[in-house]
């Protein structure tokens, strides 16, 4: 199971707000292909986005390397009204639900735990928030070169 089903699994179960409404980037990259919103939110999506290299660490006979294992959680929210201002506390609410889900997880075989990084609004159009949640994850590359 990759990370990104992983997170998805977990956000399933421990977000329950969510109703089961999480997907991967695919699904996310289809919605924005066509500049539309979930239909029914909340919603998120998990996005792997990027490797991050720590200093490599000398080893005899292995490349031996730290680096953060970098994910987004995309979420989308239905503004109750106009100025958005009764959608600021159950976004704030699923905000915080998400992030106690994620911060200190032991993700698979990885080495460090899921860390909260940011959180960012995103995207406030057609009627919807949307809020970027940043976590990151230590890991290590232990290669043999030769």
């Amino acid at each position: 199971m990759s990370d990104v089903d992983l997170i998805i699994a977990r956000l399933k179960a421990r977000v329950p707000d969510l109703g089961g409404r999480v997907a991967g980037a695919a699904e996310f990259a289809a919605l924005a292909a066509t500049g539309k919103r979930p239909q029914v939110t909340p919603a998120a999506h998990v996005i792997p986005t990027g490797i991050a290299g720590k200093p490599m660490q000398p080893q005899v006979g292995l490349y031996v390397q730290k680096i953060e294992r970098l994910f987004s959680v995309i979420l989308s929210l239905r503004a109750a009204d106009v100025s958005a201002s009764r959608s600021l506390t159950p976004a704030a609410d699923m905000i915080e639900a998400i992030i106690a889900a994620m911060a200190g997880w032991e993700l698979g075989s990885r080495i460090g735990v899921m860390m909260f990084q940011r959180c960012n609004l995103v995207d406030a159009s057609q009627g919807a928030l949307a809020y970027e949640l940043s976590f990151s994850l230590s890991d290590q590359l232990r290669i043999n070169p030769s």
